[in-house]
């Protein structure tokens, strides 16, 4: 199937080897990739990504004035601070992939604005370009699965078309601290994408803790993480006293590929029908990890693109 979703604006590069030799990934033992930290785009004439970020947090500031929280809203297990999730989900108890509601149809036009607006609109171009460079056929796995779900549903609406995750929260903040957690609904053999926003002294505060992996990391506002967010338990510390820390995640949850797999259809609906998956849960969750290039050939397929860029 062709699909539509992919990086066609000249401000969204694909990954190049100055990108690639400042960014860093942490392997498991076997070699297989776990964290991919990205180094942040290089600043240019006609492409600021300082601009973008400015843009996207005072996009931020505008949601939290404009937008109406429901009151009996149950707390958000993740930490204190505001959030809003916008995109495709399936998962607990639905019966099919849904555009998660806003309640309102003010709140609609609200996160609508904020998904065309440019500084949201750049880290996403950022994000997919950086997880086509390092992880090409997993990204390749996430579009296919979202292009099969809007084929079959033309109700649905993505949140970008430069993009190819499901979804996407903004964490409005203006003190963002999350609690150890993980995203156990998130697809587990892929990764989430997390880039921080406001002002703060990251040598100190808001410092992402992998707790299975015992490391702590610097992770300054604008820099791009992705993350097992599904497998490994994640937090980040406090932020100083007038500090401000907001992010910007996207994700895609793992039942929407076993919507795929099971033919647009419950897995319910689908063993009723005589259907059986092929793999064991497993197994495809194996087959998904191997989805993933070791970093030495990311590395390598880099410096072959500038060689031949250079001829």
């Amino acid at each position: 199937m062709g699909c539509k979703y992919s990086i066609s604006d000249s401000i969204y590069r694909p990954l190049n080897l100055a990108i690639i030799s400042e960014s860093r990934m942490i392997v498991a033992k076997n070699g297989e990739p776990l964290v991919y930290m990205a180094a942040r785009p290089k600043e240019t004439p006609t492409s600021s990504w300082n601009e973008a970020l400015k843009q996207a947090t005072e996009r931020y500031r505008k949601i939290l004035k404009t937008y109406r929280f429901a009151r009996t809203k149950k707390r958000n297990r993740r930490g204190d601070y505001k959030f809003v999730n916008c995109g495709l989900s399936y998962g607990g108890g639905q019966k099919r992939v849904q555009n998660i509601s806003q309640g309102s149809k003010g709140n609609a036009k609200v996160v609508e604005e904020a998904l065309e607006d440019p500084g949201i609109r750049r880290m996403a171009g950022f994000i997919d370009a950086c997880f086509n460079g390092v992880a090409p056929r997993v990204r390749e796995h996430y579009c296919d699965t979202l292009c099969t779900i809007l084929e079959h549903d033309k109700t649905l609406t993505p949140n970008f078309t430069n993009n190819v995750f499901a979804a996407a929260t903004f964490n409005l903040g203006p003190n963002v601290t999350t609690a150890r957690h993980t995203d156990h609904m998130n697809y587990v053999s892929g990764w989430c994408a997390i880039i921080p926003l406001g002002d703060f002294n990251y040598h100190r505060g808001g410092l992402l803790v992998l707790w299975d992996l015992k490391l702590v990391i610097e992770f300054p506002p604008g820099t791009l993480i992705f993350l097992p967010s599904a497998l490994l338990q994640h937090s980040n510390t406090p932020i100083g006293r007038g500090e401000t820390r907001m992010s910007f995640t996207q994700f895609s949850a793992g039942g929407l590929f076993r919507w795929v797999d099971c033919g647009c259809k419950t897995q319910k609906d689908f063993e009723a029908e005589g259907g059986t998956l092929p793999q064991s849960g497993r197994q495809r969750w194996l087959d998904g990890l191997a989805r993933f290039d070791k970093w030495e050939d990311v590395v390598a397929r880099g410096l072959a693109a500038v060689s031949g860029r250079r001829h």
